[in-house]
């Protein structure tokens, strides 16, 4: 009776650590790719190509972790990913023809890392 309670305890210890990353992920293993869906918080602009200039195809990065379910650190949101590719080419404002990914690894739900990845083409408006 004492090893059934412990092994019932410890599934759902690991059950309680997979839901508190709050995203799909695998009991033991999980490296996997889905695309990043733009939220309800993103706002869309539509800028007609006459108003700017491409510069450059672009690829930004940003990463997030969390160990146990207890310590969460870094910002592996859209704005930090775009802010990344802004970065790479001097003097552009904006992206267009973006897609976002989404990246999770975990090992067994104890560490889970995120990471999104933005590319497109960086622009820079035309002055008017």
């Amino acid at each position: 009776m004492k090893r059934v309670l412990a092994l019932s305890t410890i599934l759902i210890l690991v059950f309680l650590l997979d839901a508190c990353a709050l995203a799909p992920i695998g009991g033991l293993y999980t490296n996997m790719v889905s695309p990043g869906a733009l939220g309800h918080t993103t706002t869309y602009q539509v800028t007609p190509e006459s108003d700017y200039e491409s510069l450059a195809f672009v690829e930004g990065v940003s990463k997030g972790s969390v160990i146990l379910g207890l310590f969460a650190a870094g910002n592996f949101g859209y704005g930090a990913a775009i802010e990344d590719a802004l970065s790479k080419a001097p003097g552009a404002t904006r992206l267009v023809d973006l897609t976002v990914d989404t990246q999770i690894v975990s090992i067994l739900g104890l560490y889970v890392e995120y990471k999104t990845k933005v590319r497109g083409r960086a622009i820079r408006l035309k002055k008017k």
